[in-house]
């Protein structure tokens, strides 16, 4: 697929959510400026309106924004992120499909760099379970997912997408309770593929009690599986975004 088409769809898919979110459209447009790390004053800026227009829809303040309101607001979030070489858009595009619903996309990202595996997963303060040394491999993203709306109401092949089929990308999951489910579904996903395709880590927040099959999978596929001490997803994803890999 071209990147022109891929990032149509993308459009398509943000304007789309923000019209057909009749009661609450400005927490839809709230989620998806929040997706592009965009502040409410810098878009205001771009779009040269008051930081209190964009405020008062996401709030709900104003109500039903018009069709040429919605068109420049999603225009304007990918243009903003394109002046600053894509990479949000990058990741989203791989990832909107209509069977899979971005709401359970809670963060995602490409670095312009390899980073070290490990960095992300000190960041989110994690205790590594499994293949500890693999670490050291670098990476070029993540995807964060909410797996209560996502992991275990999704196909392997459809995980396979949110992932990024790709061994080069972490895949983080939230609200999870055992991590035998996600963990399933990541070994599943490789059925069928002429090549081992899985993440370079898996990052599990949220976990009650971990279940031994998840580690004995992650074992068994040599996928570094480790759990963040992180309690709050919400938290999880303010460190992502905060993370810089060039520090």
């Amino acid at each position: 697929m071209e990147q022109s088409e891929a990032l149509n769809r993308l459009a398509e898919t943000m304007a789309g959510e923000i019209c057909l979110a009749e009661h609450t459209p400005g927490s839809v447009m709230k989620r998806w400026r929040e997706q592009f790390q965009i502040s409410q004053k810098d878009l205001a800026k771009h779009l040269d309106v008051s930081p209190s227009v964009i405020s008062d829809y996401e709030s709900g303040r104003r109500k039903s924004p018009r069709v040429d309101t919605i068109k420049r607001f999603v225009e304007g979030l990918i243009e903003m992120d394109a002046a600053s070489g894509g990479r949000i858009a990058m990741a989203l595009e791989k990832l909107v499909a209509p069977e899979i619903s971005s709401d359970a996309i809670l963060d995602s990202r490409e670095f312009g760099i390899p980073v070290p595996a490990r960095l992300l997963v000190e960041e989110l303060e994690c205790k590594v379970l499994t293949h500890k040394s693999l670490l050291d491999r670098d990476v070029y993203g993540y995807t964060a997912l909410d797996s209560v709306k996502a992991i275990v109401s999704l196909t392997p092949q459809q995980l396979l997408k949110l992932y990024g089929g790709t061994t080069q990308r972490i895949a983080i999951l939230t609200h999870v309770t055992t991590g035998r489910s996600p963990m399933v579904a990541i070994k599943a996903s490789q059925i069928g593929t002429s090549m081992a395709v899985k993440p370079a880590a898996v990052i599990l927040q949220g976990v009650e009690e971990l279940d031994l099959l998840a580690v004995k999978i992650a074992d068994s596929i040599h996928v570094p599986l480790c759990v963040s001490e992180i309690k709050s997803a919400d938290d999880l994803v303010k460190k992502l975004r905060g993370f810089d890999p060039q520090l």
